[in-house]
């Protein structure tokens, strides 16, 4: 329910946003370190580390897909606080298309990494035994091969600059237009 006057998020969409940041920025950063270093372990012939390391990149992958899910379904039974009324038309169409890419994202990046598991499972077959939070094999997913990878590094690429925009924008914001924007997803 939308309370009167409420400029911020409330505290769990900012939880579910910053959550999510990170664990963005930390694969962007080393996502494909990730899988690189399982595959030079594994040639390597050390079988638990070649494993390890991807495990990681595909359990963050699926935190982002949970979170984002979860952020769509707040988002869709929370309203959100109103822009400021300084901001002009084609500001706000921006922000609500840079949101609509962020959610493509954050769901299209992790599902084409999994449809692109099977043909790396086929390159690097000790990759068969990734567990998910350590808990769970990753299911398997129709094999679409090359075309989801090459899907996926372009999800990536696109978020780094997704990313980029959406901080450059926010201190735009707060030190250009000084209207608040960026305080409406910060703690008090």
């Amino acid at each position: 329910m939308r309370e009167i006057g409420r400029t911020k998020y409330d505290g769990t969409a900012m939880l579910l946003h910053w959550v999510t940041a990170l664990l963005i920025i930390f694969m962007l950063a080393f996502g494909e370190e990730l899988i690189e270093a399982g595959e030079e372990f594994e040639e390597a012939g050390e079988a638990f580390a070649g494993t390890f390391l991807p495990s990681i990149h595909v359990s963050i992958g699926v935190a982002i897909l949970a979170l984002t899910l979860l952020r769509l379904l707040w988002r869709v039974t929370h309203t959100a606080p109103p822009l400021p009324v300084t901001m002009k038309p084609w500001e706000v169409a921006v922000s609500k298309l840079a949101h609509l890419a962020f959610y493509a994202l954050l769901i299209g990046i992790p599902l084409t990494g999994w449809l692109a598991f099977g043909d790396f499972v086929r390159e690097e077959p000790a990759m068969a035994s990734l567990r998910v939070f350590g808990l769970f094999a990753l299911p398997a997913a129709p094999a679409l091969g090359e075309a989801a990878k090459e899907l996926h590094e372009i999800g990536s690429n696109a978020m780094i600059v997704l990313v980029a925009l959406h901080v450059l924008a926010a201190v735009k914001h707060q030190f250009l237009d000084n209207d608040g924007v960026l305080w409406r997803m910060l703690p008090h």
